[in-house]
C-alpha cells in the first residue's frame, strides 16, 4: 500500500511538472519552505528503521551499480554524465523511488553557465552564471529559480546543491564566476533570489560552500586551501547563507581549512558543522572520496568518512557507487561506529530525525 501511494506521488508530480504554468502538487502548495514538519510521523519512521538504515539516509551517493537492488541511500547523486540522455535519467529516478523504502532525495549540481548539470533540457541551455546574474533584478533571478525547478522536477530531481552565497571579490570563485559578487548585499539578495524561486517550484536548496570561499586563491579540489580568519570573519560570511535562511534545506560545508577553529577541513570539523546546525539546516559535506582529503589529514579514506559522520554532517556525499566493490563500504563503517557507542548511536538518530523533517516538509513521507 505504501509502495502504491509513493509510486501515485511520484507520478503527480511529474505529470504536473511537465504541463505548463503548472503549480507545485498538493503536498507542496508553496513550496518545502511553507510546510511544517508532522514531527509524529518523523518519530514513528525513525524508531522504525534499523542501525543500517538510518546510516543509510546519511548517504548521499553516486547511483547504485545495481538496478535491480533496493535502493537504501537516503539520496542518489547525478554528476558527470549522467543526466545527458533525460529519458534515461527519468527511468533512473522512477526505478530507484520503486526500489526505496524512504523516498530518497534526488540530487544535481545546477548553478549556471559552465556549472550546469541539466544542460540537456532545453530551457537551461542558457541559464546565466551567477556572475552574469547578479546584474538581473531579484524577480529575474529567481524566475530563473523557478524555471530551473520546473526542469529538475520534470526530470524528477528535488535537491539542488546551488546557489553559491560565497562573498568573492577576487580569488578562485570570483575568477570561475560561481560566485555572485564580491559584494555581500548583492549576494544576499541574488542568492536569495534563486532559492526562492527553487523553493517555490518544490526544489530544496542546499547552499554552498559554508562558511564562505571568501577571496580565496586555493582550488580546494585539487589542493589545501586555508583560511586565516578568526570566528568573528567566519561568522561575517556565513551571514549571506543567513540570509535566505527559510528558503534552504541545508548547507554544503566547504574542504576549506579555518585554521583558528580547527586544523581540519571545514567538514570534518565539529564547531562549525555545529554552526551550520544554528539554522535548523542539514549540514551536507562535500565529495569524501576525493582522494586528497585523505592525504590532506594523513589518514585511510575510511578516516575520512568516520570524522564527517563524527563532527555531526547529516549527509555524507560521495561520487563513488555505495554498492561498488572497489569503492568503500560506507554502510558497513557508518554502521559499525554507530553500533559501537551509545552516544554516537544519538548522534546517528539526530541526523536521521533532520533528514526525515525535510523530507516531510517536501512531501516525500506523504502515506507512511
Amino acid at each position: 500500500m505504501r509502495a502504491v501511494l509513493r509510486s501515485s506521488l511520484i507520478a503527480l508530480t511529474l505529470v504536473l511538472s511537465t504541463t505548463a504554468g503548472a503549480a507545485p502538487p498538493a503536498s507542496m502548495p508553496h513550496g518545502f519552505h511553507a510546510r511544517a514538519p508532522d514531527e509524529a510521523r518523523v518519530e514513528r519512521i525513525l524508531h522504525s528503521l534499523s542501525a543500517r538504515e538510518k546510516v543509510g539516509q546519511l548517504l548521499l551517493a553516486y547511483p547504485q551499480v545495481g538496478k535491480e537492488n533496493p535502493v537504501e541511500v537516503g539520496g542518489v547523486l547525478f554528476v558527470g554524465g549522467t543526466l545527458r540522455k533525460l529519458d534515461a535519467a527519468k527511468e533512473r529516478i522512477r526505478s530507484s523511488s520503486e526500489r526505496a523504502r524512504i523516498p530518497p532525495f534526488f540530487a544535481a549540481d545546477i548553478e549556471g553557465g559552465g556549472f550546469n548539470r541539466l544542460k540537456a533540457h532545453p530551457s537551461l541551455k542558457e541559464l546565466p552564471l551567477a556572475r552574469d546574474m547578479a546584474s538581473m533584478e531579484d524577480a529575474e533571478v529567481e524566475a530563473w529559480g523557478v524555471r530551473v525547478g520546473k526542469a529538475m522536477r520534470e526530470v524528477g530531481l528535488n535537491m539542488n546543491l546551488a546557489p553559491v552565497f560565497d562573498v568573492s571579490p577576487k580569488g578562485h570563485m570570483f575568477r570561475n564566476g560561481r560566485a555572485f559578487s564580491g559584494n555581500p548585499e548583492v549576494v544576499k539578495q541574488k542568492a536569495t533570489a534563486f532559492a526562492r524561486g527553487l523553493a517555490k517550484a518544490g526544489i530544496v536548496s542546499i547552499g554552498k560552500h559554508f562558511p564562505g570561499y571568501g577571496d580565496l586563491e586555493a582550488d580546494s579540489d585539487h589542493e589545501q586551501a586555508v583560511a586565516d580568519w578568526d570566528e568573528e570573519r567566519v561568522r561575517l560570511e556565513a551571514a549571506a547563507f543567513r540570509a535566505a535562511d527559510r528558503y534552504l534545506g541545508g548547507v554544503m560545508l566547504s574542504n576549506i581549512v579555518y585554521a583558528k577553529l580547527g586544523p581540519g577541513p571545514a567538514i570534518l570539523e565539529p564547531a562549525l558543522v555545529a554552526m551550520a546546525h544554528e539554522s535548523g539546516w542539514l549540514s551536507v559535506t562535500d565529495d569524501v572520496a576525493i582522494r586528497a582529503l585523505a592525504e590532506r589529514i594523513g589518514a585511510e579514506r575510511e578516516e575520512v568518512v568516520r570524522r564527517a559522520f563524527l563532527a555531526g554532517n547529516d549527509l555524507i556525499l560521495t561520487t563513488e557507487p555505495p554498492d561498488w566493490s572497489g569503492g568503500l563500504d560506507y554502510f558497513g563503517i557508518l554502521t559499525k561506529l554507530a553500533e559501537s557507542d551509545p552516544k554516537v548511536a544519538e548522534q546517528l538518530d539526530a541526523s536521521v530525525r533532520r533528514v526525515l523533517r525535510i523530507k516531510d516538509r517536501m512531501g516525500l513521507l506523504d502515506g507512511m
